[in-house]
């Protein structure tokens, strides 16, 4: 099971947690090459994680788990939705270009799946291991444990966005039944309760002991709150017509986070090198060269069509009011999808803007199409762009805006697919007979998890969502 698995990193108990701590580089004595006898003297023992002074280093190995498995599932999301696009040779690309996000055999979807299941089991020990810590009262810097609660809020507000359905209960060898599609929500809650947990940390009579550490834990709880709201929309069995989130808990969230906010704010993870996936976002659009910017988006450059064309050339969405190429699409599109950005793109976990567009769609699903546009119109000051005035001329055309405006400010941020099922919008690459367009399909538990974990769901290769 690959949950029991993707300790496949981690191994076993006398290599548990490599991942986490930073072990000497001692110099090993030479031996006979044939001798099977010699001890590893960079094993770390799950018992030497038992030492508070290692807290820091077992947050910042979290961290990196982190940030390595959202570079390994990000072009999964964003290639089945219109934000990126095929253009290489490899067969399971195009297959996630037509729709099809339902396949558990895909190559790419089941080759980012264990490094998410290894950092939602590695933020359940961190957090773990450090609240003993703190328990016990031998815990160095309460920051550590505040930390370890929001990258753990990130993993689960991740699946909980971009999966069907999830094993959570596994435990390196010992299976667990998935959660079911159904109760996906509970990933939200769980991202919920740890964003809680930080906030207690760090702020003291509602005055932040750590103001950044604060920001975020604001924002990302309700960016939770807002996704759990937000999938139980866009997985219904029909979507509603009123399609718009306006949940109380989110809103007086992002109320409080604005607060603490400035209006450029952005809270982004940066892979390095040494924390990027095998397969990656980032080398597989600005390396090789298998996957760019949907055509929604940019214009190919003329003579090399796996790369956006050049500067402002390269954007073909037009901002509706100005009627020019977008800047904010261009400044996306400048941090991803460029060969000079690399592999090393930076993710954005939770912003000012999305604080901003959370409290617009609350004021267009409450009809108070005034401070609907206070709030879209703020949120497109951040890029210095003019506010609607007469274009918003029903209430068809406000939703209409706020889709646009969530589609070019969160672009790659794992959003888009759940927002054009509650919309009813299709990419043009779409197959109209997919299985994962008809069922408004997430990633699925995949093919090495249904192989090694009996519980999971069988057949291995069964296209099926709920």
């Amino acid at each position: 099971m690959r949950q029991m698995i993707s300790m496949r990193r981690l191994g076993s108990k006398s290599r548990l947690l490599g991942v986490a701590m930073v072990a000497a580089l001692l110099p090993a004595a030479c031996a006979n090459p044939f001798d099977t006898s010699v001890e590893n003297p960079n094993a770390v023992v799950e018992e030497a994680l038992g030492d508070p002074a290692g807290a820091t280093t077992l947050v910042n190995g979290q961290g990196a788990s982190v940030t390595r498995a959202l570079t390994g599932i990000a072009g999964v999301y964003a290639v089945a939705s219109d934000e990126m696009t095929w253009t290489g040779s490899r067969e399971y690309w195009k297959t996630l270009d037509d729709g099809d996000i339902a396949d558990p055999v895909n190559e790419y979807a089941d080759g980012g799946f264990p490094y998410i299941a290894e950092a939602r089991w590695l933020s359940d020990y961190t957090i773990a291991r450090v609240t003993e810590f703190n328990t016990a009262g031998t815990l160095r810097n309460k920051k550590d444990l505040a930390r370890a609660n929001l990258y753990g809020a990130i993993i689960y507000t991740t699946i909980g966005e971009m999966f069907d359905d999830f094993v959570v209960a596994s435990d390196r060898t010992v299976a667990a039944d998935p959660v079911g599609t159904a109760n996906m929500g509970a990933m939200f809650d769980s991202a919920v309760t740890m964003t809680s947990r930080a906030l207690a940390i760090v702020q003291t009579g509602g005055v932040a002991v750590d103001a950044e550490l604060e920001r975020q834990a604001l924002g990302l709880r309700a960016r939770a709150k807002y996704g759990k709201a937000l999938r139980a929309i866009a997985k219904a069995a029909t979507v509603p017509a009123a399609n718009l989130v306006n949940d109380a808990g989110a809103t007086a969230d992002a109320t409080a986070a604005l607060t603490k906010m400035t209006t450029t704010y952005k809270f982004r993870l940066t892979p390095t090198a040494n924390n990027l996936a095998g397969i990656n976002i980032g080398y597989e659009t600005n390396n090789r060269g298998e996957i760019r910017a949907g055509s929604t988006f940019v214009n190919p450059n003329p003579t090399v069509i796996y790369l956006v064309a050049d500067g402002i050339a390269g954007i073909k969405m037009n901002d509706p009011v100005t009627g020019s190429p977008s800047t904010t699409v261009s400044n996306a599109i400048d941090a991803c999808c460029r060969r000079t950005v690399g592999n090393n793109i930076p993710m954005t976990q939770t912003s000012a803007r999305e604080m901003m567009l959370i409290l617009a769609e609350a004021r267009l699903a409450a009809g108070d199409t005034a401070g609907f546009l206070t709030q879209i119109n703020a949120s497109r000051a951040v890029d210095g762009l003019p506010a609607y005035t007469t274009q918003i001329t029903s209430a068809a055309t406000a939703k209409a805006t706020l889709e646009y405006e969530r589609k070019v400010q969160l672009y790659l941020q794992g959003r888009r697919l759940m927002d054009m099922y509650r919309f009813g919008s299709a990419d043009t690459r779409w197959l109209a007979t997919g299985v994962g367009v008809r069922g408004r399909c997430l990633i699925p538990i995949t093919y090495t998890e249904r192989l090694t974990n009996t519980l999971a769901p069988q057949p291995n290769n069964e296209r099926k969502c709920s």
